[in-house]
């Protein structure tokens, strides 16, 4: 091969070289960033607020608050899993979103209900029927079926 054809291969490989890094870059800068907490506690539109406490009452609604960022541009889907103290599945959330590439903010939550027919015994004792749902809970955070993480509490009654 001549000199100037050597360059010309030279050229454009180090055009391509350049076009794929800045894709890498571009896509790296751009990685999702997903968030959740758990929390008792909302602002004055309703909206979950993080708190530093991981105990909750039976009475509490506790809740699960997810924000994602720079998700690609399409339709996701959440999943939140209440487990029990047991390891029970007690609720299971399922959430299918059309992300902006804004930051949005989703949320779950669990109420928990003592059975039928106490409500005389648990005006005097509030934990009565409840025993099954204290102890520590873990929600299973996962975006299109794969999981992201888990977080922790502990329900008191």
């Amino acid at each position: 091969m001549d000199k100037l054809t050597n360059l010309k291969l030279v050229r454009r490989f180090l055009f391509f070289s350049l076009i794929c890094s800045s894709l890498f870059l571009q896509n790296v800068a751009k990685s999702a960033q997903i968030n959740w907490f758990v929390t008792n506690k909302v602002d004055s539109s309703d909206r979950p607020i993080p708190t530093n406490d991981n105990f909750f009452s039976c009475s509490d609604r506790i809740y699960a608050m997810v924000t994602v960022n720079d998700l690609a541009q399409k339709v996701h889907s959440i999943a939140i899993d209440w487990i029990d103290p047991s390891g029970r599945q007690r609720e299971y959330t399922v959430h299918k979103f059309q992300h902006s590439g804004h930051q949005q903010w989703m949320w779950a939550w669990l109420t928990l209900h003592p059975p039928r027919r106490g409500g005389a015994l648990s005006l005097i004792n509030p934990s009565f029927g409840m025993l099954a749902f204290v102890g520590v809970w873990t929600i299973k955070i996962s975006i299109n079926n794969k999981l992201l993480g888990k977080e922790k509490f502990e329900v008191l009654c």
